[in-house]
């Protein structure tokens, strides 16, 4: 049932009806099934007189005649509604299943006289009502006090603490370490995307801490980041961190590529409020009844450093009724392995099997009580499958194109950790079964500053397993549902990231007559734009091809009707190492191999004219003219 406190006025007005004679508090449940809602007055009914209250919204409501309700010739209360059902404009009507009361004076048909007629203010009648009006109105404040604390969403202060110890809650202080974490992508966000409060998150490197957000939060569309504040988990200095340390995310939110806390964690704040404590409290409900699939998982999340994609539970209650396989893929030593061995014992409902894959030994007698050790022990949850087989070892090979053509050293180096740190952070972000996308690793690739291009390629299985020149595999990496991919050399995964871009200097000579309407100018300025014709040419044949011929070249360069080449020569300077290396390639020469990383770029063309040979002037003849 429903309750809400009533005000003084009304136990005073009703005290009084009841002691002059009237009738108080003829009581009706407002469902559609009870109506019609028909007064029974011992006497002709004092129209005038009806008062109608109850509850609407959840609140007292004292109800109108004429707007609320209208009274029938034979003594029923009518609500107002429209044709199809609904309260008519302006019209309230009580809460649906709760008790509505109807008072109201009547003329009696011979009965005794009520001994008590006196109503006027001061009376004896009046101030006795009052006086017990007044208590009865404390009391029913009192009384809704006691009812809403009784309810998460009405309780407060104190009241809420003691609702949600039945969870196994306490109010945080401030002795929880606060902060902020902002939640990024790399590329503008396509849609909205939700972060609620109390998404769980901890730091990747023991000691382990763990956080959740304390409010909602939403990454606009369009928009890289968004920054949530955060709680520690464990009170005192355990939850106080450093920047750029809370970086796992439990529960994957699709739309966030990353985490990470700018600042470290401090004392800061108040006391947890009764908004996030009752938030909290609601998101722990799901996991408080136990003995189901949904709460082993919020319970093994709850490990430092375990996500829930890290977790998979199965089970099939066709082929193996009352067993259940737990697999856990994440690095636990000795105390987490323990304690995920606890949780899962504490949720497993009694008679079900649990297999998991955690190196945790039997107890010395085999046996463990169960959840309800009435009658007999049940066998302990017991591991079945080694560490290892959880983990898909992956071969990445990845090749950065460098944006600019001259990058020193120390520069590719940097350009070379930063897409390795991009590669590992990528495999490691997925979970049991899920697929590795080819464009999504790409895409994190290019996102990097100073690149220009890339190409990724996925191997499945061991690295020993692909061979030394793989066909290219330039697609998405399924791994089964009961793995997880990794890089890790532990498990024979694999990385390699080379930077694409090394420079080959070519200093290009050309031997180039003109002719034609390339003799029509002044030779300096046709010159100039011979040079400038053979540039744009041939920048575009170095670029696009894999060996470099000074021979090939000349031939490709072909001839125009304003100028011919007629011999080509180049030098090379390869920057490798910090080693300059120069040498010089005739028409002769073989044709030099560009490396698979190189890059080559026409650094100066030079242009020597050729002057086409003198015009042969025949001798005169005998009797020519002198």
């Amino acid at each position: 049932m429903s309750y809400a406190a009533e005000p003084y006025a009304q136990f005073a007005d009703d005290l009084l009806t009841t002691l002059t004679g009237g009738v108080a508090r003829e009581q009706f449940l407002f469902v559609p099934e009870a109506a019609p809602f028909r007064l029974a007055p011992p006497g002709p009914l004092v129209k005038g007189s009806l008062r109608v209250f109850g509850q609407a919204g959840g609140a007292f409501a004292s109800f109108r005649p004429d707007r609320d309700f209208a009274l029938t010739a034979d003594n029923a209360i009518e609500w107002k509604a429209r044709q199809d059902g609904t309260p008519a404009a302006d019209a309230v009507w009580p809460d649906l299943g709760t008790l509505f009361f109807a008072s109201y004076d009547h003329l009696g048909d011979g009965g005794p006289a009520p001994r008590l007629t006196d109503r006027n203010p001061g009376s004896v009648t009046r101030l006795l009502a009052e006086s017990f009006g007044r208590e009865l109105a404390v009391l029913s404040r009192q009384l809704e006090g006691v009812y809403r604390a009784g309810f998460l969403d009405t309780a407060g202060g104190r009241d809420l603490e003691q609702l949600v110890a039945l969870l196994g809650l306490a109010r945080r202080s401030r002795s929880f370490a606060a902060g902020t974490v902002v939640f990024a992508r790399s590329s503008p966000a396509a849609a909205d995307v939700f972060i609620p409060a109390g998404t769980r998150l901890s730091t990747a490197q023991p000691p382990f801490a763990e956080f959740e957000t304390t409010e909602d939060r939403t990454l606009r569309r369009g928009a890289l980041s968004v920054e949530a504040p955060v709680r520690a988990l464990a009170s005192g200095e355990a939850g106080v961190v450093g920047e750029r340390a809370v970086t796992v995310i439990h529960r994957p939110i699709f739309g966030v590529e990353s985490a990470s806390n700018p600042l470290p964690t401090r004392f800061a704040g108040g006391d947890e409020t009764d908004a996030e404590l009752r938030a909290r409290a609601r998101r722990a409900l799901p996991a408080a009844g136990r003995a189901t699939l949904g709460a082993m998982l919020a319970a093994l999340a709850t490990l430092p450093g375990v996500r829930e994609k890290d977790i998979r539970v199965d089970d099939d209650p066709l082929d193996r009724p009352g067993v259940v396989t737990v697999s856990i893929a994440a690095p636990l030593d000795a105390a987490g392995v323990a304690r995920a061995v606890e949780l899962i014992e504490a949720n497993r409902p009694a008679g079900v099997r649990v297999l998991h894959n955690l190196d945790a030994p039997l107890p010395l007698d085999g046996l463990t009580p169960g959840p309800n050790p009435v009658d007999e022990q049940e066998p302990p949850a017991e591991a079945t499958t080694a560490p290892g087989a959880l983990y898909l070892g992956v071969a990445v090979n990845a090749v950065l194109l460098a944006a600019s053509p001259a990058l020193t050293p120390p520069e590719r180096t940097a350009l070379k950790r930063r897409g390795e740190e991009v590669v590992r952070a990528f495999v490691a972000a997925a979970g049991i079964g899920e697929t590795l996308v080819y464009n999504r690793l790409v895409a994190a690739l290019m996102a990097l500053d100073g690149v220009l291009d890339v190409t990724v390629e996925l191997y499945p299985g061991s690295a020993a397993a692909v061979p030394a020149h793989p066909p290219a595999r330039r697609r998405n990496l399924t791994p089964p549902a009961t793995v997880r991919p990794t890089l890790d050399p532990q498990h024979q995964g694999a990385l390699a990231v080379e930077v694409a871009g090394q420079l080959l200097a070519l200093d290009v000579t050309i031997g180039l007559t003109l002719k034609g309407a390339g003799l029509l100018g002044n030779r300096t300025d046709d010159l100039e734009d011979a040079r400038r014709q053979v540039a744009a040419k041939l920048s575009g044949l170095v670029a696009s091809l894999d060996s470099l011929s000074a021979q090939s070249l000349k031939t490709q360069l072909g001839a125009t009707d304003a100028w011919s080449v007629d011999a080509l020569r180049f030098t090379v300077e390869l920057v490798t190492a910090g080693v300059v290396i120069h040498r010089v390639f005739a028409e002769t020469d073989p044709a030099l191999a560009v490396p698979p990383l190189g890059r080559p770029w026409l650094r100066q063309l030079r242009i020597e004219e050729t002057l086409p040979p003198p015009i042969a002037v025949a001798a005169p003849g005998p009797g020519a003219i002198r």
